[in-house]
C-alpha cells in the first residue's frame, strides 16, 4: 500500500504566495473599477452642474430681451418705441440693424435661422444688459465663461397686440457647454406690459453651434 506524503513546507510556502498574489490582483482590479466609477461619476457630476448653469443663463437672457422688449433701461428710447411700434426700419434681416436696432430681426419663416445667427459668437445677438442695465457676474470659479446673449425677431401682428419670436443662449463654466432657449413674447395694444406665451430648450443647440461655425 501507498502512502501520500505530506506536502513539503516549499510547496506550502509556494501555495501560499500564489494565493496571496491572486488576492492581492482581486483587490487591486476592485480598487480601479470603484476609481473608474467615482471618477466617471465626477464627470457626469460636473457636466449636469455646466449644464444648468448654462441653461440658467439663456433663461436669464431670455428675461434679459422681455424687458428689452418692455422698454428697457429708457422706456421712451427709440428702440424702445421701435420695439414696441414693430418698426420694418428696426427689424431687419439677419438681424443686422445698426445701433440702437442691433439684435432685432425681421421675420423669418425658418425659426433655426435665427438660432444659427444666435449661435455665431461674433454674430448679431445682444449680450445681457445692452439695453436693460443689467449686470451679471462672468469669469472662473463656478461662474459662466462668457456673458449670455439674445435676439428678437418681430412676428407677425395680430387684433391680441405684438407678437415676437425670442432666442437666448447661455454658457456654462467650461469652453463647449451651453445651452439656448426659444420663446414667443407678446405686447398687448395700449402701452401694458407684455407676457411670455410660448417656452421651449434647443435639445440640439451643440449641432446649431457646430453648423454655424462651418
Amino acid at each position: 500500500m501507498r502512502h501520500r506524503l505530506p506536502p513539503t513546507p516549499r510547496r506550502q510556502d509556494g501555495i501560499a504566495l500564489i494565493t496571496a498574489l491572486v488576492l492581492m490582483l482581486a483587490v487591486l482590479m476592485t480598487g480601479i473599477a470603484s476609481a473608474r466609477g467615482a471618477l466617471q461619476s465626477t464627470r457626469a457630476a460636473a457636466y449636469e452642474r455646466d449644464r444648468a448653469l448654462a441653461l440658467h443663463m439663456a433663461e436669464a437672457a431670455l428675461l434679459d430681451a422681455e424687458h428689452d422688449i418692455d422698454g428697457g433701461a429708457v422706456p421712451g428710447s427709440a428702440r424702445a418705441n421701435a420695439i414696441r411700434g414693430g418698426s420694418a426700419d428696426a427689424f431687419v434681416g439677419a438681424c443686422l440693424g445698426a445701433r440702437p436696432y442691433n439684435g432685432l430681426c425681421a421675420h423669418d419663416a425658418d425659426p433655426d435661422r435665427q438660432l444659427a445667427r444666435l449661435a455665431l459668437d461674433d454674430g448679431p445677438a445682444i449680450p445681457f444688459g445692452t439695453f436693460t442695465g443689467a449686470t451679471l457676474p462672468t469669469g472662473e470659479g463656478g461662474l459662466p465663461l462668457e456673458t449670455p446673449r439674445y435676439l428678437i425677431e418681430l412676428m407677425p401682428a395680430s387684433a391680441d397686440g405684438q407678437l415676437y419670436r425670442i432666442a437666448a443662449r447661455g454658457a456654462g463654466s467650461r469652453a463647449g457647454a451651453g445651452a439656448a432657449v426659444q420663446a414667443y413674447y407678446r405686447l398687448p395694444p395700449g402701452g401694458a406690459h407684455g407676457r411670455r406665451v410660448g417656452w421651449r430648450e434647443i435639445g440640439n443647440w451643440s449641432a446649431v453651434v457646430a453648423a454655424a461655425s462651418e
